[in-house]
């Protein structure tokens, strides 16, 4: 059984991992190479999103600090952004911007570095280019009131792109909504992938002009209000601290989700606890959501990320978390550690319950906590139930 439950971890995550690769292998089209001098950079929530903002950069200067740019091969992936760079001249594959402002090459494992005042100025660029591409977070106080009951407003799925009109009806605590017409719907269900579902998704949320982050289910639940839209019943919509019919308390899932569309990950994960980075790591793995996966283990040895990713990969649930320890060593460096028990059940088999330790540091109290290493403890079984 145990051999039969690793094999087929281990055949998910090589599916996820070429998967990844191949996704990453963006050739440069035509419009890409519209002069010697010019770069693009692009604006992407994940490796594998469909819906993205371009701004042609023409530099030559850029171009040719670019050509000259000293290479590293480095082993650990690098803290990357959401910002990748097209440059035809250099290679047939996008480069991803690393938070210190250097270029990293996925393919070849390969860092860029360039000079400071470059770094810089694309830097600068990404963060209009960014404010463009996300929404605004707001806090639900906000959101009903710009939002009020019978209001319509436009939905765009951050991954894909695509975008559907809808209704709020009703809700206290979430906006309750519905698709306007059946084309909508249709839309809407393209996006869950022909099936509805209750999983996440991050969404710019459009009206007046205005675009604001927020999060969305997939699954038509409770009351119906507009006929004809072959939608039976409605969806929640979640913003900055709004919480779900059953509990007062912000659901994990859809905040990451909201941050997500605000483009505000790195922040709110560099200002998290280790216990939250935890159920963080553990709601966006039962998202499937590689890319903040990444973001939260970026810095450990790939063998542990690899053990990390072997894990998670297939459906698990978060039994208890049995203690979350702090201590300072005598250099004076923080460190926390968290054990997380979860248990793993597969289609058909008897649920497997294992437990991983977490070790996080951090350099001085006010610096982020980073992941240092993960354990994976002897799995038990537990009779299916």
């Amino acid at each position: 059984m145990r051999r039969t439950f690793y094999r087929g971890a281990a055949v998910i995550l090589v599916g996820l991992v070429f998967s990844m690769v191949a996704d990453l292998r963006f050739l440069v089209s035509a419009r890409e190479v519209q002069r010697n001098d010019t770069i693009t950079m692009i604006i992407r929530s994940s490796p594998n999103a469909g819906f993205e903002s371009r701004l042609d950069i023409e530099d030559s200067k850029i171009i040719q600090a670019l050509r000259g740019a000293k290479k590293e091969t480095i082993a650990n992936s690098p803290y990357l952004t959401d910002i990748y760079i097209a440059v035809p001249q250099v290679q047939k594959t996008l480069f991803r911007l690393e938070s210190s402002g250097n270029l990293w090459s996925e393919m070849d494992g390969e860092r860029l570095v360039i000079p400071r005042d470059i770094s810089d100025k694309l830097l600068k660029d990404a963060r209009i280019l960014r404010s463009r591409h996300y929404g605004k977070l707001i806090e639900w106080e906000e959101a009903k009131k710009l939002l009020p009951r019978k209001s319509f407003f436009s939905i765009k799925d951050l991954e894909t792109g695509l975008e559907f009109r809808v209704q709020r009806r009703a809700g206290r605590d979430h906006a309750d909504v519905q698709p306007v017409t059946k084309e909508d719907t249709k839309i809407m269900k393209q996006i869950y992938n022909g099936r509805w579902s209750w999983k996440r998704k991050a969404i710019v949320l459009s009206k007046d002009g205005k675009h604001y982050a927020a999060s969305m289910n997939g699954m038509p639940h409770g009351g119906d209000g507009i006929p004809g839209n072959n939608f039976s019943g409605h969806f929640c919509v979640h913003f900055l601290n709004s919480s779900t019919h059953r509990s007062a308390k912000p659901d994990p899932a859809h905040q990451l989700m909201v941050q997500k569309a605000a483009g505000n990950l790195r922040s709110f994960f560099d200002s998290a606890s280790p216990l939250l980075l935890v159920q963080s790591l553990i709601e966006a793995s039962n998202q499937k959501d590689l890319e903040m996966i990444r973001m939260i283990t970026e810095g450990i040895a790939r063998e542990k990320y690899d053990l990390l990713i072997q894990e998670l990969s297939s459906p698990l649930s978060i039994k208890t978390i049995k203690q979350c320890e702090m201590k300072i060593n005598q250099e004076g460096d923080l460190f926390a550690t968290i054990n997380l028990g979860i248990g793993i059940q597969q289609k058909g088999r008897a649920r497997q319950k294992t437990s991983l330790q977490f070790i996080f540091a951090r350099q001085l109290p006010h610096t982020p906590w980073r992941l240092q290493t993960v354990y994976k403890k002897k799995p038990q079984h537990a009779s299916k139930r």
